[in-house]
């Protein structure tokens, strides 16, 4: 199994460096492809216009001074050109990813770019406390949390969203399938360091948690799996809208 590995925390990140040892129980033909720099909470932005720096660290390792989307679109390009990795896997992210952080996140956005070429692809992340960082739920059932999700069949342009819960919830109780929630109720601006600057600061939260969404079962110390898709088409609602000849 030929496995790349991207994030969006940049190419010496603590998640990036446990996604690998995680993959390396599967399979020995793992290359990494990451950012040089943080590139969190740029979605699938892309470079355009402009030169994309890609840096050979070692026989495995690759850093690009741009998103992590343009990781995977170089990597495929540069490495893969003549036979497509088997598999993308896309953090371990330094936090969650849920609810409507996903349009946000670069996480994700990496990994949605393999799919929309037909390389499944598995985005993961790991919650924290406070901001205090703790993988200690990820290394201790990354194992059984990789190998469930190697038995999925992910369908054509969906990925599979993985986030694993806070580590002072105790020991990981399971794996359960969720929903996205809807946590976003508004934002804070703070003023920047500089006149007429301005700084994005915490996302305010919703109090309320849907039942059996990402965010409920996180709270309740279950690894979550969401399936995510390209096609964001409101089916229903197309089916009411009205059409006509001219």
């Amino acid at each position: 199994m030929r496995v790349l590995i991207t994030n969006d925390d940049g190419l010496d990140a603590e998640g990036l460096h446990l996604l690998e040892e995680l993959a390396l129980q599967f399979t020995d033909d793992v290359c990494v492809v990451a950012p040089l720099s943080n590139q969190s909470g740029v979605g699938r932005a892309i470079s355009l216009h402009k030169d994309i720096e890609f840096v050979r660290r070692d026989e495995r390792h690759y850093g690009v001074s741009g998103t992590p989307a343009d990781c995977v679109m170089m990597a495929l390009n540069l490495l893969y050109a003549d036979q497509k990795p088997d598999l993308v896997l896309s953090g371990i992210n330094h936090g969650m990813n849920v609810a409507d952080d996903v349009g946000y996140s670069g996480t994700i956005g990496a990994a949605m770019e393999a799919a929309i070429v037909d390389v499944p692809a598995v985005a993961l992340s790991q919650r924290f406390f406070q901001g205090q960082m703790d993988f200690t739920p990820a290394k201790s059932v990354g194992p059984q949390v990789l190998a469930a999700a190697l038995d999925i069949q992910i369908p054509p342009r969906t990925i599979l969203n993985i986030n694993f819960p806070e580590a002072r919830l105790g020991p990981v109780k399971g794996i359960k399938r969720a929903t996205l929630d809807e946590h976003k109720f508004s934002d804070e601006i703070m003023p920047g360091h500089t006149p007429n600057t301005y700084r994005i600061g915490p996302l305010v939260m919703r109090e309320k948690v849907n039942q059996d969404s990402d965010r409920w079962w996180l709270n309740e110390g279950f690894v979550t799996f969401t399936p995510l898709h390209m096609n964001a088409t409101d089916l229903k609602l197309l089916a009411k809208f009205p059409e006509k000849d001219f």
